[in-house]
């Protein structure tokens, strides 16, 4: 997947706009941003977002947001990975809105701002050339919605991480999913993120 996405990149330019949706510490953020294109970042995680604050935040091309994003808008409780307290830049990449297992993740959470997909698309207003998304869990809902409404969504191509390993009830789903994506005329869709 990452060869197809840096593929991808090479077709990406000053005149285009990205997404990226888990956007955790601006690694990716920063590689899309390097395109030239107009890159809003999502990352509701404080202490992640803090990073990629100062990894990305300067950069002219790049609109961070403090926000997760997912099917339906509203105010949801995050939960951070238990290793956070150990290594917390490491664990960040796996706070969620979605997953409550305890022997993962920490009992507790914050309260965090969460866009509705298509909402975030309607405030953009144009065409998306690639949407990145790595949102623990959130995905599911908005992939149904992909496949379902695919002429709904103005967006060339989707590289998105699924955690169907953590839903055992969502592996034929994403495996279903995963199969209809080649015969997609458009978006291109890819659920092998890393």
């Amino acid at each position: 997947a990452l060869a197809e996405f840096d593929a991808r990149l090479k077709g990406i330019g000053p005149d285009d706009v990205c997404l990226d949706l888990g956007a955790n510490l601006g690694v990716f953020t920063e590689k899309l941003a390097k395109t030239g294109a107009l890159v809003h970042a999502y990352e509701p995680d404080p202490y992640a977002y803090d990073i990629a604050q100062e990894r990305v935040g300067h950069l002219p091309n790049v609109v961070l947001h403090n926000q997760a994003v997912a099917h339906q808008g509203g105010t949801f409780t995050m939960r951070r990975s238990v290793k956070f307290d150990r290594k917390p830049a490491a664990a960040t990449g796996s706070s969620t809105i979605v997953f409550d297992n305890p022997k993962k993740f920490k009992a507790g959470g914050f309260d965090v701002t969460v866009r509705a997909f298509r909402d975030v698309l309607a405030d953009i207003g144009r065409p998306v050339a690639l949407v990145k998304m790595d949102i623990e869990g959130a995905e599911f809902d908005i992939l149904r919605d992909v496949f379902a409404h695919p002429q709904d969504f103005a967006i060339d191509a989707l590289f998105c991480e699924t955690h169907e390993r953590s839903v055992y009830a969502e592996f034929a789903e994403i495996d279903r999913m995963r199969r209809q994506s080649g015969a997609l005329a458009h978006p291109y869709v890819n659920l092998y993120w890393p």
